[in-house]
């Protein structure tokens, strides 16, 4: 039992070594091609869509897009924003409309602008604004201990009740549920891709790994020592980055990524190498095993950090319990039964 849950732990700490990897790969591609900014984009397009069906599809794209990349809205490093709370899009919308603000649009864009607010209530967006952030001051100073989201709500309320608000606060919560659901599966395929780059090029087979845990018992008995570390210096990884190892000391973390490096992944050197290793009779049994380390890599690095956690709890309850039973074994005396003679060994010990 305990060699089994050695081999575990030793598959882990390697999985979650080159899954670290994988993270880092993930988060540049989805910086790079700007996937939340773009699905947001999306959302509040939607969005838009579903307060007038009569906006035209090139006057909403506009308008989306001016909101997204409005200079207090937009992130750092990208094009679009990633975050936008549904006061703050109800106040770029009737700022855009009534030409404040840093965003300017067409001459054609905004008069369908002000026409979509004009059949959903709002016929006049710069006064409506004037008087929203009057009573949200109001508010202020009579109850400066409330959030300046809910202050924003109240006054939308109070003074630009209307069809146009229903309707963006009646769709903006599942809107933005869908938005986080469709970045989320989209982030898991880029980290399936990701993890089967890593595993293709490092040729990381996990059937292989196991059958060679299973047999060396050195490197399975190092690999369940820096487990154990891990285990002790590391912190809870971070939503935003699983970043683990960083939190080992200096020499662990140098002695454990060499372990991996040195002793587990076996890096091609040339392009003929990596082609060598590839042959007809394990080739289908190769590409299999690669495939799975690609599932199990895009797992992710705080699933292997909880697994290997979990996996050492059990270990240590378990050879707790072994030690438990040897003692007892050794300290028990064997039972002499009526009309049975005692064994040799007790024979000599009573003499």
């Amino acid at each position: 039992m305990l060699k089994t849950l050695d081999i575990l732990l030793g598959l882990s700490v390697v999985m979650l070594m080159v899954s670290l990897i994988v993270t880092v790969i993930t988060e540049a591609v989805t910086s790079l091609l700007q996937m939340r900014g773009k699905h947001l984009l999306e959302g509040v397009i939607g969005l838009l869509k579903q307060v007038d069906r009569e906006f035209p599809e090139h006057v909403v794209d506009a308008v989306g897009t001016a909101i997204l990349t409005h200079p207090l809205i937009r992130s750092k490093g990208c094009r679009f924003g990633t975050v936008i709370h549904r006061e703050e899009l109800t106040k770029l919308v009737l700022e855009l409309a009534a030409e404040e603000g840093p965003q300017h649009l067409k001459t054609e864009i905004l008069t369908e602008l002000r026409d979509m607010l004009a059949r959903n209530g709002i016929t006049d967006a710069k006064a409506t604004l004037e008087r929203v952030r009057a009573v949200a001051l109001q508010l202020e100073l009579a109850h400066p201990e409330v959030s300046n989201n809910l202050r924003y709500s109240t006054a939308f309320l109070q003074e630009a009740n209307s069809r146009f608000l229903a309707k963006i606060n009646g769709w903006f919560d599942q809107t933005i549920d869908r938005v986080s659901d469709r970045f989320t599966r989209a982030t898991r395929i880029v980290t399936f891709c990701g993890s089967l780059l890593i595993a293709l090029v490092l040729q990381l087979d996990t059937a292989q790994l196991v059958n060679r845990l299973s047999e060396d018992s050195n490197l399975r008995g190092e690999l369940v020592k820096q487990a154990m570390k891990v285990d002790a210096q590391t912190v809870a990884p971070r939503p935003d980055r699983s970043s683990l190892v960083p939190a080992l000391s200096g020499p662990d973390r140098a002695r454990l990524k060499g372990l991996v490096q040195d002793d587990v992944i076996e890096f091609p050197t040339s392009l003929r190498e990596w082609t060598g290793r590839w042959t007809l009779d394990n080739f289908i049994m190769k590409l299999l095993g690669i495939v799975l380390t690609a599932a199990l890599l895009s797992l992710g690095a705080p699933f292997w950090y909880s697994a290997l956690k979990n996996l050492i709890r059990l270990r240590s309850l378990i050879a707790q319990k072994d030690d438990e039973q040897r003692e007892t074994r050794q300290t028990t005396k064997v039972a002499v039964i009526p009309g049975i003679a005692k064994p040799a060994s007790a024979e000599r010990g009573s003499d």
